[in-house]
């Protein structure tokens, strides 16, 4: 495979927010086409996925990867992944991201943050639907690794920073409980590593589980395995809705393993294991020492339907936000319900929310679009607060990008990649 690079007459400088799978793919996309991208990554490449890198991906290579990605892979001599096996977390990030990083060298910035966007020159309420807009630049407000700040400016500004560094709250309607900002030391917002590095904080010890999708199975599966080793282990599983089987099952499912998650959980759901709980239609409404031990407070839909439960710690997996304050300053668009583009969420609601996401159909890319002329949103940023985003899905965002950004519909690098 080989991918036709192009040189435009006029390069554009491409900002892009966010080094994890989309913001590279962007790169790549954006150096293909002979533009100049500059990558922003306040942590490291693929830092959010190394924050599960233990897991397994639902889905195999194939669905993660892109003909341009792996041209990438071929050139540096590396060796392709198998299409249909499924790799874990680490050895997504190790065998596919970081050459992808690699490739584009000094244009991956690690250690750099954006702290805002704004127009060259203009305001946010100037030049409102004016031409004028798309002919200032934009500016971007930089903290770098010496934490000192700077500016740079870009024509066209891809955000791809994704939704892991902002989770939500304990409390009822999103709100974070009394308490939880206080024992934040003893809850995790993210996957912990239950049967590997964090065991010994949760080994022979009681925790609270908060949430009901497949972050909240795939705890529950690692907790089951560790309760046949760790005598004392207990978890209780508290949730919002109370549906008996909380997790969808899809016929003849093409993930078996999201499909053994939901099974494990629904299971869970229906009888827990010995010593373990499984509560419906409670929130979290207080959090308090208890001995040396977490009093939490959990509330029914009434003010009689109250629980305390004595516990050791918290894993709160209820869901991520997009950071918004980054692109205050400009004319951007957002879902009043999910925070995603609005038009991508007017799409995504029209096709309804119900069914398998992987057979979604693709969307128009002026989908990922605002008002704010070259501004783009990508990944899972892109989609706010919902938890059906696909790294397929971005792949094909970033081709539909460039044809927006070049003025050519029928733009497809991938397929010409693919071409001998």
């Amino acid at each position: 495979m080989a991918a036709i690079p192009r040189s435009p007459s006029s390069p554009l400088e491409i900002a892009i927010i966010g080094a994890g799978p989309i913001g590279l793919e962007a790169a790549i996309y954006a150096s293909a086409l002979g533009h100049r991208p500059t990558v922003y990554e306040r942590l490291e490449a693929g830092a959010n996925i190394r924050r599960w890198g233990f897991l397994r991906l639902f889905s195999s290579w194939k669905l993660n990867t892109s003909p341009l990605g792996l041209a990438a892979l071929e050139a540096q001599s590396l060796p392709i992944p198998q299409a249909e096996e499924y790799p874990g977390g680490h050895e997504y990030c190790d065998r596919y991201l970081a050459p992808l990083a690699a490739a584009l060298g000094d244009r991956v910035k690690t250690g750099h943050e954006i702290l805002a966007i704004s127009r060259a020159g203009l305001l946010k309420t100037e030049a409102i639907a004016s031409p004028e807009r798309a002919r200032k630049p934009f500016e971007l407000l930089v903290r770098n690794r010496e934490e000192e700040l700077e500016t740079a400016q870009a024509q066209v500004v891809i955000d791809a920073s994704g939704v892991y560094q902002n989770h939500g709250s304990l409390g009822s309607g999103g709100l974070p409980a009394p308490g939880e900002k206080e024992f934040s030391e003893k809850i995790a917002y993210h996957i912990p590593d239950v049967l590997g590095d964090d065991r010994p904080l949760y080994e022979g010890q009681s925790t609270l589980l908060v949430g009901a999708g497949y972050s909240a199975a795939t705890i529950i599966d690692s907790f089951i395995e560790l309760m046949k080793t760790a005598p004392g282990t207990r978890l209780t599983w508290a949730r919002r809705d109370t549906r008996p089987e909380p997790l969808p099952r899809h016929e003849d499912d093409p993930l078996p393993q999201r499909d053994q998650l939901a099974e494990t959980a629904n299971r869970f759901a229906k009888s827990p294991p010995k010593d373990c709980e499984a509560l419906t239609g409670i929130v979290t409404s207080r959090i308090e020492e208890s001995q040396g031990r977490l009093g939490i407070e959990l509330r029914g839909e009434t003010p009689a339907e109250r629980r305390t439960l004595e516990m050791d710690r918290i894993i709160s997996m209820t869901g991520y936000r997009p950071d918004t304050s980054i692109h205050r300053e400009l004319q951007v668009h957002l879902c009043y319900a999910t925070e995603g583009s609005m038009k991508l969420a007017a799409a995504l609601l029209g096709e309804g929310s119900s069914g398998d996401c992987l057979e979604r159909k693709g969307l128009p890319g002026d989908t990922l679009g605002h008002p704010e002329p070259g501004f783009f949103s990508a990944g899972h940023k892109s989609y706010g607060r919902r938890s059906d985003f696909l790294l397929r899905t971005g792949i094909e965002q970033v081709r539909d990008i460039f044809r927006l950004v070049e003025r050519d519909e029928d733009l497809d690098l991938y397929d010409e990649a693919r071409s001998p």
